[in-house]
Parts: structure tokens; sequence; C-alpha cells
């Protein structure tokens, strides 16, 4: 067994937080942003996507999410897109407030 303190061992971190962005562009509000965007974008799309394929696919007129299960992912949609609204909001007007030289 190795010992956690040995030299031997590399002491670069295992985990690498994941990016949509390669690890040559610099940090920024934007690359935040625009990451942000993207995932909220996309789970908001997919989550409107199974709300209209349950009514398109209803199954003797019942569609396949229950009026419960329906609701519960509209309010998360709805609030996704609030979330990134609020993150947008923030960063412009972050960037109202910054004095040119």
């Amino acid at each position: 067994m190795l010992n956690p303190h040995s030299p031997a061992l590399s002491q670069s971190p295992s985990f690498q937080p994941f990016s949509w962005h390669n690890a040559e562009v610099p940090p920024s509000r934007k690359k935040v942003l625009a990451e942000y965007a993207q995932d909220v974008g996309t789970g908001v799309a997919t989550l409107l996507s199974l709300i209209e394929y349950s009514e398109i696919e209803a199954v003797d007129e019942r569609p396949l999410l229950s009026e419960v299960d329906r609701g519960t992912l509209l309010r998360l949609a709805i609030t996704a897109s609030k979330m990134l609204a609020r993150v947008a909001e923030e960063d412009i007007d972050v960037a109202n407030t910054v004095k040119p030289l």
C-alpha cells in the first residue's frame, strides 16, 4: 500500500472541473456567463421538449407526464430561466459600472 505522504505521489489534483471552453481561454465573467447560458439553455430546452413529447405521445388520451410532474418541470424551467437572467443582469450591471481609464 502506498503511503499518502510519499514523495512519489503526484501533487496535481485528480479532478478538473468541467468547462465548455478550452483550457487556454482565460477566466472571465463573459466565460462564466456563456457557460451558464449553455447549461441552463440546454436544460430548459430539454425540459420543454419532455413536456411537449408527453403531450404528443399521449396514451389513451392521457399524457405520459402527470399534471403534477408537468407542473414541476415547468416551474423548474421557469426558475432556471430566471436564474440565468439574474446572472446576466448582474454581469451587465458590473460591466456598466466599470469606469473607463
